[in-house]
């Protein structure tokens, strides 16, 4: 009987070194580099004009030996609660923008209603660790400045006040109405390193 990998070997590059992946629930996963807590997600955040770190999308994390890349996803529901909710959303490292990622978002702009746009945003970002010179900003970091746990997260602002929105809420989920019990979606967090 034939092994696996003679019918399908592994491929020469871009191996999955590991795969982490959990919804904002306070769990703790263990993969070859360490074991990881998630955040855990229970309230909607309200955007502002001011910059703030979503909840659920911080990480600290330090890939393994021999990773050449990163992928770091983070999908959040957003709502448009008032004139579109034009926002914009960054990835940091350790607390440095990586200038490449940067998002932004708008719904259909109106001076009236609320929950006016509704859906899915993904912040996403491949870090290149292939380099030897560090620059954050393009997502270029040299292995010898990621040796130790790093900081990823994701934060984000209205762009003024009358473009309002937040993070996490769902309403119309029942298919019907906006009043009544609703709930909130707690964002998922992905990381691959592959080398």
């Amino acid at each position: 009987m034939a092994n696996l990998t003679d019918i399908f070997p592994a491929a020469s590059s871009n191996n999955i070194l590991e795969y982490l992946a959990a919804p904002a629930d306070g769990r703790s996963v263990t993969v070859s580099s360490g074991t990881y807590t998630f955040q855990n997600v229970t309230a909607l955040q309200a955007l502002s004009t001011s910059k703030q770190v979503i909840t659920g999308s911080s990480i600290s994390y330090m890939p393994p030996d021999n990773a050449k890349y990163v992928y770091y996803e983070f999908n959040l529901k957003m709502e448009a609660t008032s004139r579109g909710g034009i926002s914009g959303f960054q990835i940091r490292f350790d607390g440095t923008n990586v200038t490449i990622a940067d998002k932004g978002w708008s719904g259909n702009y109106t001076t009236t209603g609320h929950h006016l746009a509704e859906f899915m945003h993904t912040s996403a970002v491949v870090f290149d660790l292939t380099v030897s010179t560090t620059n954050i900003s393009q997502a270029q970091i040299a292995p010898a400045d990621w040796a130790t746990v790093k900081t990823l997260d994701v934060r984000a602002q209205e762009y003024s006040s009358y473009y309002q929105s937040e993070a996490h809420g769902n309403h119309y989920e029942d298919e019907s109405s906006s009043s009544g019990n609703e709930v909130y979606t707690k964002p998922v967090l992905t990381i691959i390193a592959y080398g």
